[in-house]
């Protein structure tokens, strides 16, 4: 019974390697079955399997009308543009490292045609990966999921790097609250989180994290609703969106004056949830959003600072002005030390 099963799998993963330019006889379907995994089977039996497959399995495989040219299969679970965008994004992530990176873009492609395993190859670059201490995270990311899974809080150390570029602890802080969520933002994975004894949530990145564990006396999780209301799913999507850098605070709705060319950028960054109006005689709008009053706003308006204006509330744009003086002043210097 065990080697049927066997069979059966083997079956599936070689008609996964199949498209219509490449299909697979019963003969040959059996060769494979003994050269690589040492089963012996008859066609009569392969071709029992394949009609399960197809019945059951809800395996799209298809047999031309010339029955010597074989099957293969007419479609698979992604696309071949599906796999391109999700293999880009692991290309394209800081968090893990080459070789874990590596591995999903395998899988990923494993999952395409032969033709489109090529195509894959030949469109998608090579990657040097995250820096090799962040071997760590795939172990975090684990430890979180469990907790989560398992509704439990955790704890852990933040590091940072020092002037060695080793990683150290930030403090001597241990961590220890409720994990909620994962979440790749800012080309970084953050993980959403209450510390115990502060009010509200937080981001905290996932490579920095280090000694993540779920604590032997276990404590249950804050309830998630405490935070972001009994529609739990869509209350932490709002967090996440309005948290600039993934920098929280207080919710605000902020007002900005900026020339219509900045529309575009709005709306990359903020998505349809920004509010435009026009102002009349002018090559300026007025945009409203809500956002969190964090240090990720301030760097944000900073950035854009010659080319939008904050209009309300007086306290963000009294802020904002502080920060500019702060950062001219050191530009103001007289007394320049090099070293």
């Amino acid at each position: 019974m065990a080697d049927t099963k066997k069979k059966f799998y083997h079956i599936m993963e070689i008609l996964m390697e199949t498209d219509e330019d490449h299909p697979k006889t019963a003969v040959q379907i059996a060769d494979l079955l003994e050269t690589r995994y040492g089963i012996r089977a008859e066609r009569k039996s392969i071709y029992r399997d394949i009609d399960v497959l197809r019945s059951d399995c809800g395996m799209d495989i298809f047999r031309p009308n010339d029955r010597r040219e074989g099957w293969y299969l007419a479609s698979r679970t992604f696309e071949e543009w599906e796999l391109k965008f999700l293999i880009d994004l692991a290309l394209s992530s800081n968090v893990l490292p080459k070789k874990e990176v590596q591995g999903i873009v395998k899988k990923l492609k494993a999952q395409a045609s032969p033709s489109g395993r090529e195509l894959l190859e030949a469109i998608s670059p090579s990657r040097i990966g995250a820096a090799e201490d962040h071997r760590h995270v795939k172990n975090n990311i684990d430890t979180i999921l469990r907790a989560i899974r398992m509704n439990r809080k955790i704890t852990f150390r933040y590091m940072r790097y020092d002037v060695n570029g080793r990683r150290v602890p930030r403090n001597d802080h241990v961590y220890r609250g409720s994990p909620y969520a994962l979440t790749y933002k800012d080309d970084f994975y953050y993980m959403i989180f209450h510390h115990d004894g502060k009010d509200g949530l937080s981001h905290y990145r996932i490579d920095r994290m280090a000694r993540v564990e779920i604590p032997e006396l276990p404590e249950r999780r804050t309830p998630l609703r405490d935070f972001v209301g009994v529609r739990e799913t869509d209350g932490l999507s709002a967090f996440v969106h309005r948290a600039i850098y993934c920098y929280g605070g207080k919710d605000i709705s902020l007002r900005l004056k900026c020339p219509n060319y900045e529309i575009d950028d709005l709306i990359d960054h903020f998505g349809r949830a920004v509010r435009i109006r026009e102002i009349p005689d002018t090559d300026y709008c007025e945009a409203t959003v809500s956002v969190q009053d964090g240090a990720g706003l301030y760097y944000w308006l900073m950035q854009r600072a010659d080319n939008l204006e904050v209009i309300a509330p007086q306290s963000v744009r009294e802020k904002l002005i502080k920060k500019l003086r702060e950062t001219l002043a050191q530009y103001e210097k007289k007394d320049i030390e090099f070293m």
